[in-house]
């Protein structure tokens, strides 16, 4: 059997030609905001990341917990402006793209909104991130755990728990 290759005529080849442009387009302006940072998408992610990475470690006493993480994630808000400049991009780059359902999905494999997320989704999703081969992904694992940590254990109220005394200088 011979097979008839279909001949792509000038309507079909103008058409692929405008929606390959539009969407590399699309691509290059949706990489172009990704930069910039976005207060309200690093507040979605801190909320939905730090329970699930001081899972443990935070007070038992809801209220205390809630106080807990606010505390840390304003913690972070401060300290990202003392961060170099790549970093404070990379940073604000994950907490865009992970607020993003398209590229929330290719970072994580899940389509739900992260504050629909279970905490044990979220452990998973930061388990897949430090065991990842990409690495990206443990890139990112190791910034935002390091950056969490420092931010919730640099609070004087957390060194009891580590049994950790301020240096005293005279």
């Amino acid at each position: 059997m011979i097979k008839k290759w279909t001949v792509m005529n000038r309507r079909q080849f103008l058409f692929t030609g405008l929606a390959l442009a539009g969407s590399a387009t699309l691509g290059i302006q949706f990489w172009q905001y990704s930069l910039t940072p976005q207060a309200d998408n690093r507040t979605l992610v801190l909320a939905a990341i730090l329970p699930a990475l001081l899972y443990g470690a935070l007070p038992e006493d809801p209220q205390e917990a809630r106080r807990a993480l606010e505390r840390t994630e304003q913690a972070v808000q401060d300290f990202m402006h003392f961060l170099p400049l790549r970093q404070q991009q990379q940073l604000d780059q994950l907490f865009n793209l992970m607020a993003h359902r398209f590229s929330r999905l290719g970072l994580t494999g899940l389509w739900l909104n992260l504050e629909e997320l279970t905490l044990q989704q979220r452990l998973l999703i930061l388990q897949r991130w430090r065991d990842s081969y990409l690495l990206t992904l443990q890139q990112a694992y190791h910034g935002l755990r390091e950056l969490l940590y420092g931010a919730f254990y640099g609070q004087p109220e957390h060194w009891q728990t580590l049994t950790y005394s301020a240096p005293r200088f005279r």
